[in-house]
């Protein structure tokens, strides 16, 4: 038994490492040390942040082992969270290790979390919780995934003509979508987070589950677009503090940024927009309602009418590509509508897939909330700030792994690089 969850969780970690390595490897070695996103380190960080934090959490954290190199343990123990340019000036590091020293540092890491696989399955019965049920190596697994979708949203940021679309990666085609319509979704209970053991993991803020009393509201049943956001747009009088980020001219002529340089809008008319919660929140008073609630969302997710809770919006069927975009299927977003067997029990699409949605919910700890994680206590309380707004659901770029119905997942309010999107809802 121990055995086969060995080799289970050394496939997992390898199918894993293939992915990051194919991100990184879009990206010319050249230019690990670009920083696209100024509240971001560069590149080069992630690259050696990834194997140094499965390292610190498995050998150094749980299993007492020391340091693999204790200079880069610590260099690129933790990124940065910066309210502002100023702040990211502050946490700046000037000087970085060679290209070839991270590299070789990832194998090493690499190479030594695997053999320690076996010591951390021999803990499985003892009394730490990062032990029990495996949780450290979701724990790390799951870190990974994440950071994964943070690569692509930071090439994204790249210079035009920097990151080439390979040939196995289909060009979008244009459309523009179907445009919401308003949904009504009666008073009811909702279900946010979960038991200690009702998962075999969750991060911290995941834990205690909490029924929430959601009274009735309306709601679109797909998120705004680029085309619904130009509509605003030039109804405002273009002011650019409405101007998304994604959007850029070029030749005369409005663009769109993607992973792979930009796209006239035309072909990504259809999209959910890409805007801060900030901006988000503009369009939903200009158009008489606001954000959805966190609450809201999981009503319109993941309850039925009867009041059971479901897995998924689309019900107990594992996730597949006809239920939305997710999971890596393709690395753009998708015309909107372009998932109808995806929609929930009241027929709101896309509410998992094609963009985390903002919330105005800020995030915070659930009722019951202990930082369980003495490896990283600071993994959610270091963002109960007020500061950050919790997002829902799941982009383009988000592993089937982190589409449980407990997941929660946050953003700087006024930050506008991460794969978003919204929907307006109402009271009533």
């Amino acid at each position: 038994m121990t055995l086969s969850r060995e080799s289970y969780w050394a496939d997992k970690l390898d199918t894993t490492y293939q992915r990051t390595d194919l991100l990184f490897g879009l990206l010319p070695r050249e230019a690990l040390l670009e920083r696209p996103i100024g509240l971001r380190h560069p590149f080069l960080f992630y690259l050696g942040h990834l194997p140094a934090f499965a390292w610190n959490q498995i050998g150094r954290g749980v299993l007492g082992a020391g340091h693999l190199d204790e200079a880069l343990d610590v260099l690129f123990e933790r990124g940065i969270d910066p309210k502002d340019d100023e702040g990211a000036r502050r946490t700046s590091i000037p000087t970085w290790p060679s290209v070839s020293a991270v590299l070789s540092y990832r194998d090493a890491s690499r190479r030594a979390v695997r053999a320690k696989i076996p010591e951390v399955l021999a803990r499985a019965s003892s009394a730490d919780p990062l032990c029990e049920n495996e949780r450290i190596l979701h724990l790390v697994l799951e870190h990974e995934l994440m950071h994964q979708e943070t690569l692509l949203y930071m090439l994204a940021e790249c210079r035009p003509g920097l990151i080439q679309r390979p040939a196995s990666v289909a060009p979008p085609g244009s459309s523009e979508g179907r445009a919401g319509e308003r949904i009504h979704i009666p008073e009811g209970p909702a279900v946010i987070g979960a038991a200690w053991d009702e998962i075999p993991f969750g991060w911290d803020n995941e834990f205690g589950r909490a029924t929430v009393s959601v009274r009735a509201f309306s709601l679109d049943s797909l998120p705004a677009r680029n085309l619904d956001w130009r509509v605003f747009f030039r109804a405002n009088g273009e002011p650019d503090s409405l101007r998304p980020r994604t959007w850029i001219h070029g030749a005369g002529r409005l663009l769109v940024k993607t992973v792979f340089g930009p796209v006239p809008f035309e072909v990504a008319a259809g999209w959910p927009v890409q805007v801060s919660g900030e901006q988000a929140r503009a369009y939903c008073a200009h158009h008489g309602g606001r954000l959805p609630t966190e609450a809201e969302l999981c009503r319109a997710a993941y309850m039925a009418a009867e009041g059971a809770r479901r897995p998924y919006p689309w019900g107990d069927a594992a996730p597949a590509p006809c239920h939305g975009n997710f999971g890596f299927a393709r690395l753009f977003p998708s015309p909107t509508g372009s998932h109808p067997g995806g929609a929930s029990a009241w027929g709101v699409e896309e509410l998992v897939g094609n963009g985390w949605e903002w919330t105005s919910t800020p995030f915070s700890p659930l009722p019951g909330f202990r930082a369980y994680a003495r490896t990283y206590p600071g993994y959610s309380a270091d963002f109960f700030d007020g500061e950050h707004d919790v997002v829902f659901g799941a982009s383009f770029a988000t592993d089937d792994k982190l589409l449980r119905p407990s997941f929660r997942n946050w953003y700087r309010r006024n930050y506008p690089y991460p794969f978003t999107s919204f929907r307006v809802a109402w009271d009533g």
